[in-house]
């Protein structure tokens, strides 16, 4: 791993432009992103389906609508940190320019997974709005989650001064949900529009509430995963100098290979 030599420029960026710059890394990652977001997403999309396949007993009446589109939200939301797991690690290698195989993000996934399930699962109506880079701090710093001697800091400790006293990262979760949103609405919008002109009818179909609504929910999902990786990569230059700490890294790398 060379820690000087990143795929992305490590240096303080704005929020919009993190935005515009997720914009640029999916394509350049191309196809090992998708499928490591597809591999996360489509079973927790199909458990979703089924779980709600009662309610499209009751037809589409609005009520229906309400119900079955509440749900689908509250799953999604609290699926996707478990969802978009496997494409965090793989940006964790990418960004080094590291080769990152299946073999060993499944092997680093199932070694977070207990974290996971415990404060991404049970604990997520807690720590979604207290720690909203707790995923990102589980997968890639990978601190135990109990210390029995005191000696390492664990995830909860590490969570906690990550995320510190202030509401900078509070306030960019509050920003992504915004723009979020927006995006969803875009692409539900788009959907419809496509479907009905393709198929020559502008009514209102179950298609759009079991297919087009879960696929665009989960797309501003895919999206931001990749935006909050990077949010956190801006969070750690800003608050602990990280791009110091690489080349330090990098040079005691240097010197250890002359040395050999």
């Amino acid at each position: 791993m060379q820690f000087d030599h990143t795929r992305i420029v490590v240096r303080e960026r704005g929020y919009l432009e993190i935005l515009d710059l997720a914009l640029h890394v999916i394509p350049s990652q191309g196809r090992p992103l998708l499928v490591a977001l597809a591999v996360g997403m489509m079973p927790f999309a199909l458990l979703n389906h089924w779980l709600l396949a009662g309610y499209l007993d009751y037809g589409l009446e609005s009520s229906f609508h309400a119900d079955y589109l509440f749900l689908m939200l509250v799953l999604v939301l609290w699926e996707l940190p478990l969802a978009t797991a496997a494409a965090t690690l793989y940006l964790g290698h990418a960004i080094f320019g590291e080769p990152a195989g299946r073999r060993a993000i499944a092997r680093e996934f199932y070694q977070s997974l207990p974290q996971l399930l415990f404060y991404q699962g049970l604990l997520r109506p807690i720590f979604a709005w207290t720690r909203p880079f707790l995923g990102e701090v589980i997968l890639l710093e990978r601190n135990p989650m109990r210390s029995p001697n005191g000696a390492a800091r664990t995830t909860a400790q590490r969570s906690k001064d990550f995320h510190g006293s202030d509401m900078d990262p509070f306030g960019r979760w509050l920003g992504a949900a915004a723009f979020g949103g927006a995006m969803f609405a875009m692409l539900w919008g788009s959907s419809y529009a496509v479907r009905s002109v393709l198929v020559g009818s502008f009514d209102w179909d179950l298609s759009m509430v079991t297919v087009y609504y879960p696929l665009a929910l989960w797309t501003v999902v895919g999206y931001f995963a990749v935006v909050r990786f990077l949010v956190y990569l801006d969070l750690r230059i800003r608050r602990e100098g990280w791009e110091v700490e690489l080349m330090m890294r990098a040079e005691e790398a240097r010197l250890a290979r002359i040395g050999e």
